[in-house]
C-alpha cells in the first residue's frame, strides 16, 4: 500500500528544531514509518524549471496537511505569506489536516501571524498547542494515529503502539541540538557515501542530493541566517570526523589487561574518535589485536579461531553506540578486555520503561533512546531494531562454545559482559559455516601428498621441493608437478628460482 505523503508547512525562518522533531517522528516510529512519508517543501530538491509557487504543487500531491505556528509571518511586504496560500489549498482539497501552535500566549505574534490564526479559529480548524518538542511528537502521533484508521481502516498492533509511545517518551533531545560551529565540510566523506547508499540503494548523483538526504533524516539543519546546511548532533556523532572535538563525551576508550582486574600496565590501549561505523570498526580490530586466535585444524585446512565470537562483540558495540545517553557529558563508552572476559560500558542506564530484569528475562519491545542513530545503524545494515540485539548475542556466544552473555548496571553504566574461555581454548567451537582455505571441492582434486604439503604450508609459512623428496621418497620431477599442481589452482605462489624457489601460502579471499 502507498505511504500517504504529509506535507509539513511552516515559516521557514522559524521552527527548524521542530520540523526535525517531525522528521524523526515520521521516519522512526515503527508504525508511522511504513505508512506515511513527510514533505517539507525546503527540503525537495530544486525543481528544473522553477514556477511561481512551486510549494503549492508540492502540497497538490499530499494527502495529509500539518500546519505549524509560532510567531513569524513574512517579510514585512508581503500581504499573503506562502504559508497561508498553503492553509487556503489544503482547506479547498478537503485532506486531513491539523494545525500546530507554539506557545500558550499569542500576544508576542506578528499581528499578521494573530489574524492568521484568528482565520483558523473562525473556520474550525482542528488545532492544538505544543509548548516542546514532546508535546509537538505525541500531540502529531496521536492524530496521525486516528487519520490512517480513518482513511485506511489500519491501526498499529499494541506492541507498535506501545514501542511507538515509548520511543517518544525515552528520545533524548540530544540528536536534535543543532550546531552552528560544524559545517558539512567536517564529515566524513566516506561514511556519508556509504549512509547514502544504504538509505537509498543509489550512489549519490550531487553532494546536495546527498545533503537533502541527510536533511530529510534529521542529520542537518538549516541555518535561516546563511542558509547553510549544519549538522545536528546526531550528524555530528554519526558523520562527523572528529565528534569527539565537539563533544567530548564522545571519545572512546578501550583497553586490554593480561589480569582478570584492571592493573597499572595494560597490554594496549586506545583513545578513539570518528563516525560511529568507523568506531564500531576499529574497535572489532582492537579486539582482533588484543585476544587469542587458536588454531584448528579442519580437514587439511589450520583454521584461525577468534577468543569472542565477532557477531556478539559486533552487537554489543551496535547497542552500546545506539542506545547510550549522549546528554551524559562525563561518560565515555568503554571497551575492557580481560583475561577471562570481554567487557562493554555504555554510559546511561536502560530508558524506561525497560529495566534491567526484562532485559535479562528477554521480555521487553524495543526501545530507542536515538531514533535517528539508530534509524542509520539500520540502514547499514548493522542493527534491526526489533529488541532481538541481546538474543543475537546469545546465541552467537553459545554458538561459540562460550557462556551466555551478562548485563548490569552501575556507576551511570550499562555493561554488556561477555565471559571468555578463560585459557580453556579447547570449548571454542568452529564455525559450522567455516569454508576453510581449502574448499571442499578442491580439496578432492588434491592427492594425499598435496594435501600433506597444504597443511605442512599452514603449520611453517613455505615448503621446497627438497622437503618434498625428503618426506614422501619421490622424484624431483614427482615434487615439482605436485606443487606446480598446487600453484595452478591458485593454493601456493612461488618464490625465487633455482634452489632457493619456496612455495607459500596464496592469500586467501
Amino acid at each position: 500500500m502507498k505511504k500517504l505523503r504529509i506535507f509539513v508547512s511552516s515559516v521557514q525562518k522559524e521552527l527548524e528544531a521542530e520540523r526535525l522533531a517531525l522528521l524523526s517522528l515520521l521516519t522512526t516510529d515503527p508504525f508511522l514509518k511504513n505508512h506515511v512519508e513527510p514533505v517539507l517543501f525546503e527540503q525537495l530538491p530544486p525543481p528544473v524549471r522553477p514556477k511561481g509557487k512551486p510549494y503549492l504543487d508540492a502540497l497538490k500531491n499530499c494527502q495529509i496537511y500539518v500546519l505549524m505556528l509560532d510567531r513569524d509571518y513574512a517579510e514585512n511586504d508581503v500581504d499573503v505569506s506562502p504559508t497561508r496560500e498553503e492553509y487556503d489549498l489544503a482547506r479547498s482539497m478537503g485532506i486531513p489536516a491539523m494545525a500546530l501552535v507554539k506557545g500558550r500566549y499569542d500576544d508576542r505574534r506578528d499581528p499578521r501571524t494573530q489574524a492568521f490564526f484568528r482565520q483558523i479559529k473562525s473556520d474550525k480548524f482542528t488545532y492544538k498547542r505544543f509548548i516542546d518538542r514532546l508535546d509537538l511528537k505525541q500531540e502529531v502521533s496521536a492524530w496521525l494515529l486516528r487519520v490512517l484508521k480513518e482513511e485506511r481502516g489500519i491501526e498499529p498492533a499494541p506492541e507498535e503502539k506501545e514501542s511507538g509511545a515509548e520511543t517518544i517518551e525515552a528520545t533524548s533531545a540530544f540528536e536534535s541540538l543543532q550546531q552552528s560551529d560544524v559545517d558539512a565540510g567536517d564529515l566524513d566523506q566516506d561514511v556519508c557515501k556509504m549512509l547514502f547508499k544504504g538509505l537509498t540503494g543509489t550512489d549519490a548523483s550531487t553532494e546536495t542530493v546527498m545533503l537533502h538526504a541527510f536533511r530529510t533524516r534529521g542529520l542537518l539543519w538549516q541555518d535561516s541566517g546563511t542558509g547553510n546546511l549544519l549538522p545536528t548532533a546526531a550528524g555530528v556523532v554519526f558523520l562527523g570526523s572528529n565528534p569527539a572535538g565537539k563533544y567530548l563525551q564522545c571519545q572512546v576508550l578501550a583497553d586490554a589487561y593480561a589480569d582478570t582486574k584492571i592493573t597499572a600496565k595494560p597490554r594496549g590501549q586506545a583513545k578513539l574518535s570518528g563516525p560511529i561505523p568507523k568506531l564500531i570498526k576499529e574497535l572489532l580490530d582492537f579486539v582482533q589485536k588484543y585476544t587469542e586466535h587458536p588454531t584448528r585444524v579442519v580437514g587439511i585446512n589450520n583454521i584461525a579461531l577468534d577468543e569472542y565470537p565477532r557477531k556478539a562483540v559486533r552487537e554489543a558495540l551496535v547497542n552500546a553506540f545506539a542506545h547510550r545517553d549522549y546528554a551524559d557529558t562525563g561518560r565515555k563508552v568503554r571497551l575492557e578486555i580481560f583475561r577471562d572476559r570481554l567487557v562493554i560500558s555504555s554510559p546511561g542506564y536502560a530508558p524506561k520503561p525497560l529495566t534491567l530484569a526484562k532485559l535479562q528475562k528477554g521480555q521487553y519491545e524495543s526501545c530507542r533512546r536515538n531514533p535517528v542513530l539508530a534509524e542509520c545503524l539500520a540502514a547499514l545494515d548493522m542493527m534491526e531494531q526489533r529488541g532481538s540485539g541481546f538474543e543475537r548475542i546469545r546465541s552467537a556466544m553459545l554458538d561459540h562454545g562460550l557462556d551466555a552473555h551478562d548485563l548490569d548496571q552501575r556507576d551511570g553504566y550499562f555493561k554488556i559482559i561477555l565471559p571468555g574461555p578463560n585459557g580453556y581454548f579447547d570449548r571454542i567451537r568452529t564455525p559450522v559455516d567455516t569454508q576453510g582455505l581449502i574448499p571442499p571441492s578442491v580439496e578432492s582434486q588434491l592427492n594425499d601428498r598435496q594435501k600433506q604439503i597444504m597443511v605442512y604450508v599452514q603449520t611453517e609459512g613455505a615448503v621446497t621441493s627438497g622437503w618434498c623428496l625428503k618426506r614422501f621418497g619421490i622424484t624431483y620431477n614427482t615434487a615439482y608437478l605436485d606443487l606446480s599442481g598446487l600453484v595452478d589452482r591458485g593454493l601456493l605462489i612461488q618464490r625465487g628460482k633455482g634452489r632457493a624457489t619456496r612455495y607459500e601460502l596464496a592469500a586467501s579471499g
